[in-house]
This record gives C-alpha cells, sequence and structure tokens, in this order.
C-alpha cells in the first residue's frame, strides 16, 4: 500500500514537471539561449547565480558584499533580490549545464515543487475534512487515496500555474516566481498545530521558513503575517489553554531558528538601517500602481493566448504584474468548498486538543479575505478609479521590514495558495455528490468527467503562453575581453546607468540590465549597477563625478558645452585612472551620435574592436570597444574638499564642502585613494571640537595608528606602510571615537551670499532634477527638514532662533495651482526670514512669472523656466535684492550649496582641510 502511494506521488511530481514543460512554452525549446522575461529583472536575475558561485568559489568573499557594481563604491546586496538559495542551487547546474540552463532549470523546478506542495498541504488538509462516502470505508484502499490525490493535485495546479506566478515569469521576476517553499512551511505549521509535541515539525516550519526567505525575503514576511492569522485563529478555536501554551511554545522556537538561519543576511542589513536610516522605501513606494484593481479579478490577464486582448478594453493597469484574475471555474469551486467545509469539523480530535472546532474550510475562506484585501493596495480601485476607501494595505506598509514590500498585488500568493485549498475541498464535494448518486443510478460519461473539465478550465482560463523569452546570447565583444584582456580592472560599459526599486539614473534602456549580465562572462568590474534599495550616496556619488556626468548627459539626449568638453579633456585621464578603466565598450545605437566623438576627443583611447584599425564608429557597427592607454599609479594624490577630481575621493560619511573645508560626519568616514603602492605619507590639517578627538587610520582593513587629536586646529602626519597598500585603489577608513552635535559647531562662514544676512543654523541644501538623482534636501543642522516631494521644496527659517517656521512643497510640474500657492507663500514669508529651496525630480513644466518673481523677493535671479528637469538650490533671505541669495542650477549634475558645516547628518565629528597621500617614489 505504502509503495502504491509512493507511485501516485512519483505520478503527481511527474504530471507537475509535464505541465510546467507545456505551460512555459516555448522555454523547453530555448533552454539553454533564453529565459523568461522582458529584458529588465531576467538579466540581472540570471547574474545572481553567477555572482553567488564566483563570490564563493572564485573570490572567497560574501555574496552580499560586492565591489563589482557599483564600483569603487560597492554595494550591499542584502537589500537586493539576491536569492541567494537559488544561487547555491544553481552552482552544480551551472558546472554541467551553463549559465542560462541552470536558471531556467531552476525556474521550471519551482512550478513543480509549487504544485507538489500546495498538493501536499491541499492532501492533508482533505484527510482531516472526510467525506464518509469517499473514506468510511475506503481508508485503506488505494482507489480512496487516489480520489482523494485529484482534488489535491487540482490545488497544486492552480497554485503553481495561476495566471499570476506566470506573470511574473513573463516579466522575468524569478524571484516573485520562487514561492515553492511557502506550501511547505504552511503544511508543516498546520501539523505543529495538530501534534504541538512533535518536535520535528516545528524544526522543519523553521527550515522551509528560511528557505523561502533566501530565495525570496518578501514572502518570508508574507508568511510571518500569515503566522500571525492563523495562531489567532488557533487561539479563538482551540479550548485548551496547555495545547496552546506549548503551541506558543513551538511558534517562538520557529522565530528564534528562523533570526538564527537568517543572521547572515541580518548582519549585513541591520547596520546600514542603523547607519543610513531606512532606506526599504522612498515615499509611497508605488503602492498605488502596483495594487490590484477590482475588475481584474474578473478579466483574464493579457498573456491569455484567446483572451488576452480583453484587458485592453478596460482602464486598470495591467502592465506589471498588478493584474490578478481568479477565473470562473476557480471561484465556483471555492463557493462550494466553502459551503461543503463550513460546518466539517477537524476528523480527528487530539488527545491533547479538542479539536472540534477546527474547522478548515473556514479558515481558509478568511485567509483568502484577508490576504485579497491585501493585494487591494492603500485604497480601493475599480477599473482604474481609486475611489479613495483606505484599506489595510496602509496599515502593514508602515511596520518596520514590511513596508519594504511596495508592490500590494505581492500578496497574490498566499491569496491564491488559500484559494486552492478552498478549490480542493470543492472538488471533494463533486466526487462526494457522484459517489452518493453512484448507488441511485448510473453515471453519464460527463457526470464522471464534470470535476476533469472544471480542472481543464481551470487550465484553460490561467494560460500563459507562449511565454515571452528574453535572448542571452553574449555579444561577442565581451568574450574578447575575457580572452584577450586579462587582469583585474574595470569595464565602462555605455550606456551607463544604476537602477534601483525606484528610479533609473542615466538610460532607461534594457541594455543596462544585460550589461551587469554579461559580466558574467567578461568578469570585469562596472561602474553601474542594479538594486533594489540603496542609500542614496550610491546613485548620487556617479552623478556628481566629472566626465561620468557628462556620459550621463550624452546618453539621455542632451547636448554638452564645448566648454565642458574641453574641461573633461583636461580631466578624464585621471578619471579613467582612478576607476582602473582599462576597456571602454559603447552600444552605439542606445548612447546617440556624439557619445563617440565625445570619447575620442577627451579619452586617451585607442580603438580595439571590432577592428583594431578602426579609427572611428562606423555606420552599421553597434557595438564598439576602446583599449584605454592609463599612465602609472599615482605616488601623489591630494584629497582637496571642493575639487572636481578630488570629489571622487570621498565616499560614505562626508559632508558638504564649504570654505575650504569638510567635515567628517560619522564614527567611520571612508576615503578612496589611488596609489602606487609604496609607503605613503598621509598629511593633513584638521579642527577638531570640544574636548579632542581619538582617531583610528585605517588602510583596506588594516589597523595603522591610533592618534590623539587636541581641540582646535591641528597637523598631523602618518607613515602607511607598502604592505597595507597596493597598486590601484585603496580604502582609507578614518574611524572616530566621539561625534558632536552640529547646532554646537561654528567654525565655517555663516554668510547667506550678499545680503548681508548670517545664518544662526549650519544650512545645506542640494537638488537634483529626475535624471541625476531626483531629490530635493534642506538640513538644518544636519536634519533633513525638506518634504522632499517633486517641485519646489520651501522651508522657512526664524532668523534668531533657527527654529523651522514652515515647510511645503509646490508641484509645480503637474498642478495647476501650484505656482499660485507658491508665490503666495513666499510672498507671505516675513521680512528677514531665512528661505530655503530645493527642486525635485521637475519643476519647470508650470512654473509661471508670479512665482519666478516671488523668488526673486529672497534675493534669486534664477529663472527655472523651459528648464525641463533642472535642478535648483537656494538660500535666500525675505526682501533681499535679487542676485543677492546663494543660488545654484545645473542640467547635468546635483548642485550643493552650504551655510556653515555643510552638515546633512545631525552629528560632526572632525573638519579636514586637504589631505595628503605622497610616497617616496613620487615625482
Amino acid at each position: 500500500m505504502r509503495t502504491k502511494r509512493w507511485m501516485i506521488h512519483l505520478l503527481v511530481l511527474l504530471a507537475y514537471t509535464l505541465f510546467s514543460l507545456v505551460l512555459t512554452w516555448p522555454l523547453v525549446a530555448h533552454i539553454g539561449s533564453h529565459v523568461p522575461g522582458n529584458g529588465a529583472d531576467d538579466p540581472p536575475l540570471t547574474w545572481n547565480l553567477w555572482w553567488v558561485k564566483h563570490a564563493l568559489l572564485q573570490l572567497g568573499t560574501n555574496p552580499f558584499d560586492c565591489n563589482y557594481m557599483f564600483y569603487p563604491l560597492g554595494i550591499n546586496l542584502a537589500f537586493y533580490t539576491l536569492t541567494v538559495l537559488n544561487g547555491l542551487l544553481s552552482i552544480p547546474l551551472q558546472a554541467v549545464f551553463g549559465l542560462v540552463t541552470a536558471a531556467n532549470l531552476l525556474l521550471l523546478s519551482s512550478f513543480v515543487l509549487s504544485g507538489y506542495g500546495a498538493f501536499l498541504l491541499a492532501s492533508h488538509l482533505l484527510s482531516r475534512v472526510p467525506s464518509p462516502r469517499l473514506i468510511s470505508s475506503k481508508v485503506l484502499h488505494l482507489r480512496g487515496y487516489a480520489v482523494l490525490a485529484f482534488p489535491a493535485f487540482a490545488a497544486g495546479l492552480l497554485y503553481a500555474f495561476a495566471s499570476s506566478k506566470l506573470a511574473y515569469a513573463a516579466l522575468g521576476q524569478w524571484n516573485i516566481a520562487s514561492s515553492q517553499w511557502i506550501p511547505f512551511y504552511v503544511l508543516y505549521l498546520f501539523k505543529m498545530g495538530q501534534a504541538p509535541s512533535r518536535w520535528r515539525y516545528p524544526l522543519l516550519a523553521a527550515l522551509f521558513l528560511l528557505l523561502q526567505a533566501y530565495a525570496e525575503l518578501t514572502y518570508a514576511s508574507f508568511l510571518i503575517l500569515f503566522t500571525v492569522l492563523w495562531a489567532v485563529w488557533q487561539a479563538a478555536t482551540r479550548s485548551r489553554s496547555g495545547g496552546l501554551l506549548r503551541l506558543s511554545g513551538n511558534l517562538v522556537l520557529v522565530g528564534c531558528l528562523f533570526l538564527i538561519g537568517l543572521a547572515p543576511m541580518l548582519a549585513m542589513m541591520i547596520p546600514e538601517l542603523f547607519v543610513e536610516g531606512d532606506i526599504f522605501v522612498e515615499g509611497g513606494g508605488f503602492a498605488d500602481v502596483f495594487s490590484a484593481d477590482l475588475v481584474g479579478f474578473l478579466v483574464p490577464t493579457m498573456y491569455h493566448p484567446v483572451l488576452g486582448s480583453l484587458v485592453n478594453q478596460f482602464r486598470f493597469d495591467h502592465s506589471v504584474g498588478q493584474h490578478l484574475y481568479l477565473g470562473y471555474s476557480v471561484l465556483v469551486l471555492v463557493v462550494a468548498g466553502i459551503l461543503y467545509g463550513w460546518r466539517r469539523p477537524a476528523a480527528v480530535p487530539s488527545s491533547r486538543l479538542q479539536a472540534a472546532t477546527d474547522r478548515p474550510a473556514r479558515f481558509w475562506a478568511l485567509s483568502a479575505f484577508v490576504f485579497w484585501l491585501l493585494t487591494l493596495g492603500p485604497t480601493l480601485r475599480i477599473n482604474g478609479h481609486d475611489t479613495g476607501l483606505p484599506l489595510p494595505f496602509s496599515l502593514i506598509a508602515e511596520l518596520p521590514f514590511f513596508k519594504g514590500n511596495r508592490y500590494p498585488s505581492r500578496y497574490s500568493v498566499l491569496l491564491f495558495l488559500s484559494l486552492a485549498m478552498l478549490v480542493a475541498l470543492g472538488l471533494a464535494a463533486l466526487l462526494e455528490r457522484r459517489e452518493a448518486a453512484a448507488p441511485a443510478r448510473p453515471r453519464s460519461a460527463f457526470r464522471r468527467l464534470v470535476p476533469v473539465l472544471l480542472v481543464a478550465l481551470l487550465l484553460f482560463e490561467h494560460l500563459s503562453v507562449p511565454l515571452p523569452l528574453s535572448d542571452m546570447r553574449v555579444p561577442p565583444v565581451y568574450e574578447a575581453i575575457a580572452s584577450e584582456m586579462p587582469g583585474d580592472f574595470t569595464l565602462l560599459d555605455l550606456p551607463v546607468a544604476w537602477r534601483n526599486g525606484f528610479r533609473v539614473t542615466g538610460t532607461m534602456d534594457p541594455t543596462i540590465m544585460f550589461q551587469q549580465y554579461y559580466q558574467s562572462v567578461h568578469g570585469k568590474r562596472i561602474l553601474a549597477g542594479n538594486t533594489s534599495r540603496n542609500p542614496p550616496l550610491k546613485f548620487q556619488y556617479f552623478t556628481e563625478a566629472p566626465v561620468i556626468n557628462t556620459l550621463i548627459a550624452l546618453e539621455t539626449g542632451h547636448e554638452v558645452d564645448t566648454v565642458i568638453v574641453e574641461q573633461d579633456r583636461q580631466l578624464a585621464a585621471d578619471v579613467l585612472r582612478f576607476f582602473d578603466v582599462e576597456a571602454i565598450v559603447v552600444h552605439q545605437p542606445q548612447v546617440g551620435p556624439d557619445m563617440i566623438p565625445y570619447i575620442e576627443a577627451t579619452m586617451p583611447v585607442e580603438p580595439w574592436y571590432p577592428d583594431e584599425g578602426l579609427l572611428a564608429w562606423e555606420p552599421g557597427e553597434e557595438v564598439v570597444a576602446y583599449r584605454v592607454q592609463l599612465f602609472p599609479w599615482l605616488g601623489t594624490w591630494r584629497v582637496e574638499p571642493g575639487d572636481a577630481l578630488s570629489r571622487l575621493s570621498y565616499a560614505e560619511g562626508w559632508g558638504v564642502p564649504n570654505g575650504g573645508l569638510i567635515w567628517a560626519q560619522r564614527e567611520d568616514a571612508r576615503l578612496l585613494v589611488p596609489l602606487n603602492g609604496a609607503e605613503q605619507q598621509m598629511a593633513f590639517r584638521a579642527y577638531t571640537p570640544g574636548g579632542g578627538q581619538q582617531l583610528e587610520v585605517l588602510v583596506n582593513g588594516q589597523a595603522i595608528q591610533t592618534m590623539g587629536m587636541d581641540p582646535g586646529w591641528t597637523e598631523h602626519e602618518i607613515i602607511l606602510p607598502a604592505g597595507s597598500l597596493h597598486e590601484g585603489l585603496n580604502e582609507v577608513r578614518l574611524r572616530f571615537e566621539t561625534l558632536v552635535p552640529a547646532s554646537l559647531v561654528r567654525l565655517s562662514p555663516r554668510a547667506i551670499g550678499a545680503t548681508g544676512v548670517d545664518s544662526p543654523v549650519n544650512l545645506a541644501v542640494q537638488s537634483a532634477g529626475q535624471e541625476v538623482g531626483d531629490f530635493g534636501h534642506i538640513y538644518v543642522d544636519g536634519r533633513d527638514v525638506s518634504p522632499n516631494a517633486r517641485g519646489y521644496n520651501i522651508a522657512v527659517i526664524h532668523p534668531q532662533t533657527g527654529s523651522v517656521v514652515q515647510a511645503a512643497a509646490f508641484d509645480t510640474h503637474l498642478d495647476q495651482g501650484a505656482s499660485q500657492e507658491m508665490a503666495s507663500f513666499l510672498t507671505g514669508v516675513p521680512a528677514g526670514h531665512l528661505v530655503a529651496v530645493a527642486v525635485a525630480d521637475e519643476a519647470s513644466r508650470l512654473l509661471d512669472q508670479a512665482a519666478v518673481e516671488a523668488l526673486r523677493g529672497i534675493g534669486v535671479t534664477g529663472d527655472l523656466r523651459e528648464k525641463f528637469r533642472w535642478g535648483q538650490a537656494i538660500i535666500g533671505v525675505q526682501g533681499a535684492a535679487p542676485g543677492t541669495a546663494l543660488e545654484a542650477m545645473d542640467w547635468m549634475r546635483p548642485v550643493t550649496l552650504a551655510v556653515g558645516e555643510g552638515a546633512t547628518e545631525p552629528d560632526l565629528a572632525t573638519a579636514f582641510a586637504t589631505i595628503t597621500f605622497s610616497s617616496a617614489s613620487a615625482p
């Protein structure tokens, strides 16, 4: 009997495997060259598998700590959808089949395991909600088990091949499609509830929760919410407190094991959250865009081969996986399942717990309702119309970590699991009715086939073929770089862009995503990259970098003044040497016609691919590569506040330069220094406030010296031994023992332009248009008081106390009344009050004369009209003459103003003038 049951399980697995190949067609026909997706998320998710293998086996480093992207800052991949588990599982597959095939096999396995896990969970559910006619006399008979297996098998089909999961595969979001471990966790959660004394159940529950977390962390947070719902249900339906106490202990055990297992990821996340603040979400996180629409539950998705065009008749957004179609067959079976199981208790009461009130159908109906509500997002939408009716998602989105999910529609994974269990109950109800009718009259062929036909209809309604595929064949230039340009260096791949879950800085083109994947072939560091969440500096550093910001401007379709080109020509060799760029690859159709002339006019390059004799790009060549002629690594490097080239050296922990000084404003401030590897003398002049300071200097992770720094100005010299340095870019960390509040420091000048007014507080204003950062910060003594909204962000500051009297934002890009409101706001500011202004994203489109005149009233002359997506920063005084305020405008890079210490964080350590690194071998 057990052998025969095992055969049923084997048949179920084989069936799910067959369905996975058919329902993802034509993937199996291109399994070695293409992957499912639209070219957005699928290339970096393929890169994930390579990076985990490369970091662990080739580099011997923590895969969460990556300096192969965002070089030289590096990026913390704990905040990225790294899919570590898939990466680990892929290592032997990559060795045998290659990277692309390994990615596809893992995706296909997610469908198979999802179906099988849901099958096991549904089988367990049906065994506890028995049908007397199906089970009472057949519980030990294979036919009875097989009959019960059919509803469970159908439940697995719905969970594994729902159109929502297939849509994530079509989008290339395989991390979101990796929901295979969820039903296994839920299964052992339920078993733990039924047998709290069996220790293997909480251990297995913790294991599968961890597997899901390392496949997709967002789903682990969903399972925590599910567990809370389940625990509340257990508390409400169980009648003995002793059992609840043991169950609570098991839940605590699962939680502890989960946290211990997740420690490697948490160890990377938590310190950065303490230093950088909450980077999980920006603004509303686009939850309104990624919410399910009420009408969408009744309309087939756009991927349906027959009915896909129907969705175009409706007005709701259905482009990025937020369209959740349930299917009418599913709804029929769900209703049947609820009616069938509503009054049926669990089959076998526990010897310790009175489980007569444990009615699984009711729980799964509640679960389906709760997660359906969450998929709807912050407010209810009906056919694209936002009703404004608030929904529970807004509450969940305020919780730490849970706010990281900005896709309410992704809660569909637990909605469909809940529906799958109710579908199993519904099919069991149909089978019971069939068995009940058998003795009374002969069963027609149609009556016998009704359950099968319903399941076939279920599959048809969720059909999503052919699955879109991305071509993952790598351009030959990258293979040529790998074979003909050995060594450790940086590849400048153009277009160059940085992407996270909220924006793209640079060109918004699929090429930038494939460039990350191409790294799996050439193996060189790249400046750009894709992540999910990151501190703002990871983008701002590059948009402020000379030459790099010109590249961004050219590839986004801007014309660059010849003066800027000449300035870049003076700096280009130093910039490329700093980043150790030895090769440049240009995807000409994506960078525009001016990129090649700019490169050849400013950079020390020689053509290398496709023909070493090529003097310039020729029409018809889509990819061109150059070899960079770099001079030897420097023996001397000066880090000078305010200098364009020195900006490259300031990594994390530094404020805004002002008056020839820059403050280290964290306990750990990082410098990046290009050196020749010889012994160096590090010399600097620094100002320490308060009662003195302890400074520890580390080079490339090696502690060099700890010194005391007296209050006031002091000069210091430190010898950095050759053994601590290497040829190339070196990391110098300055670690401070104490910090003082920025509000207590008064060192740098506080004059506000030519207004004749001094600020009572430290002010720093940073502004960037959408293409170069999209932010508008106003720091008062290091605290950001800006609304940080699109358009003009304005803060009014009292001229004596320095307190923020008022802060407001005006969207002069889309709000027709914003300019008039802004003009009224500014003219209402009392005379003599300080006014700080920072433009974010775009503010020119609806800016009118009245608003411009109001800005003149605080000392401004700049006019942002006709300057699309320009940044503008202002520190003025109400009543000042035009031209007397501090102001800056630019479109190529962020603009920054500072009065006082230039603090962008509340505390300061030490102020530095020029820091010089020089070696005995320096010329």
